[in-house]
C-alpha cells in the first residue's frame, strides 16, 4: 500500500473512531440480565431495600434496546422498555412505555460498573444516590 494511501486509510479510520465509541460498551451489555439487589430512596427520603419489597427482575438488553419486567412476590409490579446509550462507565435508559410516570424528561442516567457477569448501576440526583441495582447475566446452559 502506498504511503498516501495507507494515511488516508488511518485519516478515515480516526475520523469515524468517534461516531463509533460507545459501541463497545453497550455491546457488552447486550443479553439477558437477573435482578440480584438494590435500594432507592422514596419520597420520604429513606433508603428502601428490594429485598424488604421481595421485588425481582428481568432486564434484556441488545442493539440499543432494553426491556424489564419487575415481579413482586411473583406479580406483576413495573415493567418498561426503550433505548439505552452506554459508554465506559455511563449507561442512559430512554423509556418509550412504562407502567410508571416518567420523570427528569424520561431519560435515567446511571454511572455502572461490569466486572465479569455483574452489572451495578448507580444513579444520582442533587449528588445523592437515589437508586443502586445489581444485576447478574444470565447465561444458556447447553
Amino acid at each position: 500500500m502506498s504511503l498516501p494511501r495507507l494515511a488516508l486509510c488511518l485519516s478515515l479510520l480516526l475520523a469515524t473512531a468517534p461516531a463509533h465509541a460507545n459501541e463497545p460498551a453497550a455491546a457488552t451489555l447486550d443479553g439477558a440480565w437477573q435482578l440480584q439487589s438494590g435500594e432507592f430512596v422514596d419520597e420520604l427520603g429513606r433508603t428502601v431495600d428490594y429485598a424488604s419489597l421481595d421485588l425481582q427482575g428481568i432486564k434484556v438488553l441488545g442493539d440499543g434496546h432494553f426491556a424489564f419486567t419487575t415481579t413482586q412476590g411473583g406479580r406483576f409490579w413495573a415493567g418498561g422498555s426503550g433505548g439505552f446509550v452506554a459508554d465506559a462507565g455511563s449507561y442512559t435508559e430512554t423509556p418509550r412505555m412504562a407502567s410508571y410516570p416518567l420523570v427528569e424528561g424520561g431519560r435515567y442516567r446511571f454511572s455502572y460498573t461490569l466486572e465479569g457477569d455483574t452489572w451495578t448501576l448507580e444513579r444520582h440526583e442533587d449528588g445523592k444516590r437515589v437508586e443502586r441495582e445489581v444485576w447478574r447475566r444470565l447465561t444458556v446452559s447447553p
